[in-house]
Formats: C-alpha cells, structure tokens, sequence
C-alpha cells in the first residue's frame, strides 16, 4: 500500500490555447497571485460579460479549419497543407490570417470561454469544441515549430495545458451548512435561567429576613360627611428598602429591570410570584438531555449509549453536533495495484477456554427464581366542619300621629204653624194646618296621621363543612420467575472431564498484482463515526435495551433533594419520565379577611376571630384598609388589634401596613364607636423553608421511584436477555455483508475528500410545496447534474480494488475512546472498523480516467469530453504520462512475487468447542515429573451412554459462539 511518487517522462508540449494577454486572463491572474482561493476565481469568471451580437458576427469562422482536421487528421502536417486550407477558406495566406485582427480576437474569447468552463463547470456543453478550435488556431500561431513529418492527429491530441495558478490555488476549508440558529441559544436560555434563580433566592432571603421591608401607610383625615376621595392613587404594600435594593446583585438588578419590576418601588410580593412565572416559562425553553443511557445490541455487537453521548458531546442535538474532523487533502502518486485475496480453508483448535470436571457420581443442577412482590396501599381521609353564625338585628320605630278633627253641626230647626178651626154649625166643622220644618248638620272631619317604621334585619350564617378524602390505593404485583436448569450428572464410575477449546480461522490468502495505478491515498478520521450515528439516532428494532443511570447531579455526584429546585426539577421529571410531580408552592400567597357593619344610630360595636394561615406559610407582613362614619361632634373610635400590633383609624380612614409573624393563624380584635365602619385585611406569608424541604423530598421520592421502576424492568428484561443469550445460538452477521458495510462507509468519506464536500447532501427533487401533500417530484435540472456527478465518480475509481487498513482508536478523538472500547462484534475485523480512530484508504482510478480525474480534482469541475485539458503541475502531469504508457499491462492480475505461492492466515473468534480430555494432547503432573497422566475413559454426557471419544453434553447445546 505505498505510493510512490511518479517518475519524469519525455512529454510533448501542447499546443498553446491560452492567451495571456485577454482580460480574464490576467484578472485571474492578479487575483490568484494576491491569494484569491477558487470561489474567488469563480467570481470574477461568472462577471465576465459575454460578447454582444456585433462581435459575434464579426468572429472568425471556424468551420473551415474543423473540417479540414477531420479530413486529415491521420495525415502529416505537410500532408495536410494547413496554408492551402487557409487560403481556400479565408483568401488570405497564413501569416496574414495570424496578423489579422480577427484572428487575435477569437482566440481571446476562446481563451476566456475555457477559462470560464474550468472554474464554472460546462454549463453550455462547447467547452470540447472550444478546445478544439483554440488548439486549431494555436496549431496556426505555431505551425513553424512542428515538424512536417508530425502527425496531424498526434499534434492536436497532445493535453491542453491549463495556466498554473491553478495548481497553486489555496485549498479553502469546506464548512457543513450551519443549522437555522433559534431567536434564543440554549446558553443564553440557561444563563437566563440561572439569573431568574439567583434573583429569586435572593428577593425571597429578603424577605425571610424581614429587616428589609418598609411599612407604609395611605390614609386621610376623616370628615364628616366630607367625600371619602384618597389623596393620591398610591399603595401601602410593603416595599423593600433602598438600602436593601441598592445591595441586589447585578445580575439580580439585571433580571429585575428586564421584567420591569425595578421601575419604582419594588415591591417584593409582586416581584416574587412574577419572577417565579418567568422560571416557569424558561424552564421549559431550556433544551435538557433527557435520553437515558442504555445498551444498543446491532448483531451481536453492543454500545453503551450513556457513555457514547457524553463522549460524542452529543447534548441535545444528536452526534452531528460533533462531527468527526473535516478533510482537507489527499495524496497522489502511483503504486503498483496488489490485491490481497483470501478463502476460508479450515477450522482449527486453539488454546484451552474452560475446563468442566464431573466427579463419578455426582449431579450439578442450578435452578434459579426469583420472586419480586411490591403492594402499597396509602389511605388518607380529612374531614374539616366549621360553623359560624352571626344574628344582629335592629329595629328602629318611630311614629308619628297627628289627628285633627273639626265637626260643625249646624241644626236648624224651623216650625211655622197655622192653625185655623170653625164650625159651620152643629152639623159642620172644618180644621186647616200649614207646618214647615228646616234640619241643617255640617260635620267636617280632617284625619292627618303619618306613621315611619324602618326595620332593619341582618343575619349572617356561615356553615362551612369541607371533607377531604384522599385515597391511594397501589398494588403492584411484579413477579419475575427465571428458571435455568443446567445440570451435569455422571452415574459411572469414573470422573469426566470436558474441555472447552477456542475455534480460529485459517485462510488461504496470496496477493495478485494488477499493475501500476494512479492511486489517491487517504486518512479517513472515524470510518464508523456516521455507521454508528445511525444506529444511536435509530435502532434496529428490538435492539435497544435502556439502562437508567441513577439520578445524579452534572458532576456525578448522587442526587440529593436539596439539590432539587424550581427550575431544575424539570429535568429530572422529563428524564425519568416522572407521573404526577408534585408542582413547587408558590413562594407567596395572600390571606384575606373582611367585616363591615352598616347602621343609623351611633353604637359601639366589637368583633374578634382569627385569620387561617396556609400550611407550609408564615406571615410576614399585614395590610389593613378601613373607613367608618360617625356623626359630627359626637364620641367615636376604631381600634383594631391584628397578631398584637394596634392600627388605629379614630380619625383617619385608609390603608396601612405593618409586621405580622405567624404560621398558623393570626388573631384579629375589631372595637368601634360610629354609626357604620369595613375592615378588609391582606396578609401576606411566605413559603417556610420546612414546607420547601418537604416539596423537594417529595420530588426526590418521586423521581427515586421512577428511576427504581425503570431499573426493575430494565433488569428483566436483561435478565430474560440474557437467558434467551445463554440458550440460543449467536452467529452475528456474514461477513461478507460487513465487508460490504466498511466499503460503503470509507467510500462515502473518500468521496467527500475528493469533492471538498462534507455536507454531501445530492437532492434531486423539488421542495415540496406548502399545504400540499409531500409528493416527490423530480427536479430535471437537479437530477442531470447529480447524475453526471455520480456517473464520473462511479466510473472514474476502481471502487472494487479499495483497499484499506483501521487503525487503533487512539487516532481518533478522545473524548470517543472510552466508548469506543465497548464496542465489540462476532467479526473481529468489523469489529476494529468500529473501534477505528482512523482508516488509511488508497483508491485506484481506472485506466484512462487520469487525466479527467486530475481535472476534477484541480477545478471540482466534470469535464465530459476525452480531449481533457491539464494543469501544468508536477504532480499530476508525470503520473498521467507513466500510466499512460503502461496501459493495458498486468489487467488481469498476477501472482506477487511472480511464483509465490498461497499462505495461511489464521484468524481467531468467538467460537468454542467442547472436546474430551482423552482428544486432547497428553497432560503433565507436576506431582509425579515425568509420568504421564491418563485420562478417564467413559461418557461425559448428563446420564447419556456415549462413545468415549464424543464430547460431554449438557444442559447447553456442546457447541455455542460464546
């Protein structure tokens, strides 16, 4: 596998194709010279301006003289008359049409039109004409240093020499696409993170300390009658002192001013809960390695997923994060091709693995059980009843009647008589009578009455009756019975004993020479490095068998609870897959109490009672509003007493904040002279480090106990692994299929070396479009360039001929090492793939790609044709010349050294194979020098009569590929 430089041959020079002296020529030159790479030659060539259609027109033609090298392009130089051609197609002698004007102007434009096809790629498809023609003309700009006994064909067919600059070209590093980069990196989301922390321990130490915090008070003189207005929209929270706020921490400041709580007073019973949403909100921005460790099983081989990631640096964005070291070059030269060909030829026994004894008589079985019962059952039954009624009733009556009455009786009685009597005689008489009566009564009766009665009733009953049943019934039945009988008995009379012998492989192996190549020698960093990726990124199925690591903080050290925070619990709960976590308290909560009394008459009332403190909450500090009405001039008060301190509102009505320090309740004493008085009261208590401790012990349990249920399945179904491991046969993969395997992955990072591509990334459909179904639909333009790409880079090497060698891990990056000593397959050499730190690769080119391969090489461009023109370069040029007159040679293969014969190549494995102590060579006692030892005859089976040259059987199959 040495490559050795190419020796100097006699070469012709080519015709010249370039002129020095048109534009882009010497721009290119320029630039190259100041250090300008490829991409900038690249610029400067896509910005030259074709010709217009004027100067197109008035280019020479140069049909005439392509036709005339077809015609005689086997024919000599003075055979083929390049004058007469000259002179029939353009009327003008040979040296005139060198001297004309148009002459120099085509091959100028030739000239940048090559130029422009090297650096850009042959987008038109003229780059081969345009050769030609410029070789055309070149032939005619020197036709007087040829022979005329040169062949026509020969002289056109010597390689275009492209300029040299472009084998002095700096070799630009090939950078993968970064990734779309989010509004927020998740070092800033952390760091965020941390000071939201910081800031909240921080404000809640202060008020804990309770030193700091500064009581005020919003009150105005109360008037009678006067409009209950506030003086200034103001607030009597408590507020931190400036001494204290002038004491934060920068970075506490920073976090402050950045949710605009420090705008102001600050106020700490606001700051807290709003600092502790924002933990909430960031917490979950932050991106967390939730992935626990395992054991990824890939056809008998295993990998310790834990130790990969955290070698690989994998954190939350797989192992592309941290790929293996990008390539920069490569090296060429020319070595004789040898192949190495082997064929398996035979098995053979190799050293002792184990030794089982069975002594005469006696039996070994071992069975095993194993019975795991867990059953919880947690009952907890609350029941809380509070009663209170409050009955105050008023009745306010007055009345008022006003009767007047006023009776006039007018009677008038009026009697007018007339009374007339006579007699007309003794026999007649007459009697007439006139009477008037007149009766008047006038009676006026005025009723006023007005009657008021204002009752007022007021009833309070308050029945509260809370039952809380909390019942948690938890059964779980995990039973595991493993049963693994494995049993040696011997009913003879004689001891047994078998012995357990390594297996090697031998092979027949020769090398063959296939003759001299241009090779390119490579060092492949991490040859599995992407083999591997895709089997973390996506198992095979059934493959991987997750091992939980133990909980732990980031340096190793156990979990403890008071590690556990408000913004880091998170992680641990996603890690292990936590149910029902319990949520953190809230840092702060406000207790409420209120009482009012409305009425008429000025009165003296009283109340007292108590407020509830939360658990797991102590009072810090207490906010009292009140107001009350009482008439002018008259008695009134209005005291009220809350945990022993005295806030007075006699005169005043308002709010005013004070101390308070309780962790279960607060007693409140209310007395009042006037006619109607409110009382509202907020407390505000802060979380005490017990009920904070408390939280963490229960997140602790909690994610303990996931951690231990995952590790009891993981233990089963390691066990039941195993077991299935111990009884069946493990064969790994075919060989071949891995060869096949290495081949594909050193080929996919040799390509990329030769085409300064890391990202290599050939997609030749167009992107779907939004809102549709995601249909691939083929991009014609797309697949025509990768399809001329992977043609030539398919065609151009002898990828059946690669050959290659892994080298140690050590090569490699060492943060991989660890990892990389666990990896372990049946195939030892697929095996040392994997482990590889590094490959050395040599790739032959196929007989008569030289040249374009060269090409490719030196412009990253395809150049389709077969005239290929190359770079003046001592590289290249002399391989190309000596394999060009070597072609043809050794095609076939031969033996190296001519004669040699097939040697044997023994090649250890896994296998193992039970033989009889009685196969194997004589054994020695070192009791008795020189005596030898003679081995028990008999059966070695469990209770099986057998020859006694078989070898003992047991509980296991006699052969396994442990």
């Amino acid at each position: 596998m040495t490559v050795r430089p190419a020796r100097k041959q006699a070469t012709h020079a080519g015709l010249p194709v370039m002129v020095e002296s048109s534009g882009l020529y010497r721009r290119l030159a320029e630039a190259a010279a100041a250090g300008a790479g490829r991409e900038g030659l690249r610029e400067i060539a896509g910005d030259r301006q074709p010709p217009d259609e004027a100067a197109r027109a008035a280019e020479l033609d140069l049909a005439p003289l392509r036709a005339w090298f077809y015609a005689n392009e086997k024919s000599t130089l003075e055979e083929a008359d390049l004058g007469g051609c000259v002179s029939r197609a353009y009327g003008l002698s040979l040296d005139e049409l060198v001297e004309a004007p148009e002459f120099a102007a085509v091959r100028a434009e030739l000239s940048d039109r090559l130029l422009v096809a090297a650096l850009r790629g042959d987008a038109a498809g003229t780059a081969e004409r345009d050769l030609l023609d410029a070789k055309l003309l070149g032939l005619a700009a020197t036709a007087a240093a040829f022979g005329p006994e040169r062949s026509l064909g020969d002289v056109i067919g010597a390689p275009a020499t492209l300029p040299a600059f472009f084998a002095r070209l700096p070799t630009a590093r090939a950078s993968v696409p970064a990734p779309p980069v989010p509004p927020e990196s998740d070092d800033e989301a952390r760091t965020w993170l941390d000071d939201l922390g910081r800031a909240h321990r921080e404000l809640l130490r202060l008020v804990h300390d309770g030193r700091h915090l500064v009581f005020s008070s919003v009150t105005a003189a109360a008037v009678p009658g006067a409009a209950a207005e506030a003086p200034e929209a103001a607030s009597a929270e408590p507020q931190l002192s400036a001494d204290a706020v002038a004491g934060l921490g920068e970075r506490t400041r920073g976090v402050l001013d950045r949710l605009g709580l420090l705008a102001g007073d600050l106020r700490p019973f606001r700051a807290i809960p709003a600092i502790e949403a924002e933990l909430h909100h960031a917490a979950g921005q932050v991106a967390a390695d939730v992935r626990p460790g395992g054991t990824l099983a890939f056809d008998g081989g295993e990998i310790d997923l834990h130790r990969f990631h955290r070698a690989m640096g994998a954190g939350g964005e797989g192992l592309a994060a941290d790929p293996p070291p990008a390539p920069q070059h490569s090296a060429a030269g020319l070595a004789d091709l040898l192949v190495v060909r082997q064929k398996i030829k035979a098995y053979e026994l190799g050293e002792f693995a184990h030794v089982e004894n069975i002594m005469a008589g006696e039996t070994r079985e071992r069975s095993t059980r194993r019975l795991t019962q867990v059953e919880v059952t947690t009952e907890d039954e609350t029941e809380t009843e509070t009663e209170k009624e409050r009955d105050l009733q008023s009745t306010e009556r007055d009345e008022l009647q006003n009767e007047a009455e006023k009776h006039v009786k007018s009677q008038l009685d009026i009697e007018a008589g007339l009374q007339v009597s006579g007699s007309y005689g003794p026999a007649a008489s007459f009697s007439s009578s006139v009477k008037a009566g007149s009766s008047t009564s006038t009676e006026e009766s005025q009723r006023k009455a007005s009657s008021f009665s204002q009752e007022v009733t007021q009833r309070t009953a308050e029945k509260v009756r809370e039952r809380v049943r909390s019942l948690v019934r938890r059964r779980t039945l995990e039973e595991f019975e493993e049963t693994n009988r494995h049993a040696f008995s011997n009913n003879f009379t004689k001891h047994v004993r078998g012995i357990y012998r390594w297996l090697n492989k031998v092979y027949d192996a020769q090398v063959f020479n296939y003759g001299q190549r241009f090779m390119f020698d490579f060092v492949v960093p991490e040859p599995a490095a992407y083999y591997l990726y895709g089997l973390v990124e996506n198992p095979p199925q059934d493959s991987e068998l997750v091992k939980p690591q133990a909980p732990a903080t980031p340096d190793g050290q156990p979990l403890r609870p008071s590690y556990l925070t408000r913004w880091n619990y998170t992680e641990f709960v996603a890690r292990y897959r936590v149910v029902n976590a319990p949520a953190p308290p809230p840092s702060t909560r406000t207790v409420t109490f209120s009482d009012k009394q409305d009425g008429t008459t000025t009165t003296n009332f009283g109340r007292s009672g108590k407020i509830e403190i939360p658990e797991g909450y102590a009072a810090k500090s207490v906010t009292v509003q009140a107001t009350h009405l009482f008439e002018a001039g008259s008695v009134h008060n209005f005291h009220i007493v809350i945990g022993g301190q005295l806030y007075v509102y006699t005169d005043i009505f308002g709010a005013k904040s004070g101390t308070a320090a309780a962790e279960k309740e607060l007693s409140i004493s209310i007395a009042v002279t006037a006619l109607c008085w409110s009382v509202g009261v907020d407390v505000e208590c802060v979380v005490t480090p017990e009920a904070e401790a408390r939280w963490q012990q229960s997140v602790y349990d909690a994610v303990i106990a996931a951690y231990q249920q995952q590790l009891a399945e993981y233990n089963e179904r390691a066990a039941q692994r195993e077991l299935q491991r111990s009884t069946n046969q493990q064969f790994g993969r075919n060989p071949l299929v891995n060869r096949r395997v290495e081949r594909d992955e050193l080929k996919k990072w040799v390509i990329m070396m030769l085409a300064k591509k890391p990202d290599l990334n050939l997609d030749s459909f167009q992107p779907p479009v939004p809102k549709t179904p995601p249909e691939p639909i083929l991009d014609l333009d797309k697949a025509n360039a990768n399809g001329k790409f992977i043609r030539f880079l398919e065609n151009a090497f002898e990828w059946q001929n690669m050959l290659y060698v892994c080298y140690p891990h050590m090569w490699g990056r060492r943060a991989r090492w660890i990892s990389a000593l666990n990896v372990t397959d049946p195939d030892a050499d697929f095996a040392a793939f994997l482990r590889a730190g590094a490959a050395r690769v040599q790739v032959p080119v196929r007989p008569g790609f030289e040249s374009a391969v060269a090409y490719f090489v030196y412009t990253g461009n395809i150049w389709d044709g077969n005239d290929v023109p190359r770079i003046d370069d001592d590289l290249y040029v002399p391989i190309i010349d000596e394999i060009t007159t070597n072609l043809g040679k050794l095609d076939n293969g031969v033996p190296y050294p001519a004669g040699s014969k097939p040697w044997e190549v023994v090649v250890p494995t896994d296998l193992v194979l039970v033989q009889d102590v009685s196969d194997v060579p004589p054994l020695r006692d070192a009791l008795k020098p020189g005596a030898p030892v003679a081995p028990a005859a008999g059966p070695a089976a469990a209770g099986t009569e057998v020859p006694g040259d078989a070898s003992p059987v047991s509980g296991h199959e006699a052969a396994s590929g442990r």
